[in-house]
């Protein structure tokens, strides 16, 4: 009996001791990506840098950012995986008056859109969407060109009208992320939040300004 104890504890013993088999990769299908994102409105919610152990939030770091999020709000101009990220060319966050809960309410100009040369081209290999800056724009001046990111799949939670995002218990955000070299730091990574903007209301025949929710 004792031998067979110490037999069965070591079976045990050595399941146990066995690894967990690695997740497979989260991959995104390219055609409902781009229907779903295709000429909606985003709103960047937070960027953070990482460096080995450490996390800056960017938005504290540098103040200058969170005042191009509030004035910078991106749409995606994407077919099949390929296109670019303009944003509005005029918007503001606005009082919440009409939305219950802590909704965001912002204005936003629908007609003229501006280029932020950010080119998106899809990523067969990754099974998800890549992101790549051309060039720095007066428009734009915060981007550095030739960085290259991609859209991280286990992010990308999309919900296709305010009705839904109102109502998931996690609300709807995409995640970019990309590497870099910095000098001081070495290797460094990025990771940018953005929330889906969604229309709820314009004045009929209304063909300038409509208002958006966010729902953080």
């Amino acid at each position: 009996m004792l031998g067979l104890a110490v037999l069965h504890t070591s079976c045990n013993k050595d399941k146990n001791e066995e690894p967990d088999p690695k997740p497979e990769p989260v991959r995104l299908d390219r055609d409902t990506v781009s229907s779903w994102l295709a000429r909606s409105s985003f709103y960047i919610t937070d960027a953070w840098r990482f460096s080995g152990k450490d996390s800056v939030d960017m938005f504290k770091a540098d103040t200058l950012l969170r005042l191009y999020a509030n004035a910078a709000f991106l749409n995606f101009y994407i077919e099949k995986g390929n296109g670019q990220i303009m944003f509005h060319g005029g918007g503001s966050q606005i009082p919440n008056t009409e939305i219950p809960g802590n909704a965001l309410t912002f204005s936003l100009n629908i007609r003229i859109f501006l280029p932020t040369e950010m080119s998106l081209k899809w990523n067969e290999e990754m099974g998800t969407l890549g992101v790549e800056t051309a060039r720095t724009t007066s428009y734009f001046p915060m981007i550095v060109p030739g960085k290259k990111g991609y859209l991280d799949p286990a992010s990308f939670n999309v919900k296709m009208s305010m009705e839904q995002a109102k109502n998931a218990k996690i609300k709807p955000s995409i995640r970019f992320i990309y590497d870099d070299d910095d000098p001081k730091l070495g290797k460094v990574t990025y990771k940018i939040t953005m929330k889906p903007m969604y229309q709820y209301y314009r004045d009929p025949g209304q063909q300038v300004s409509a208002k958006y929710v966010v729902f953080p």
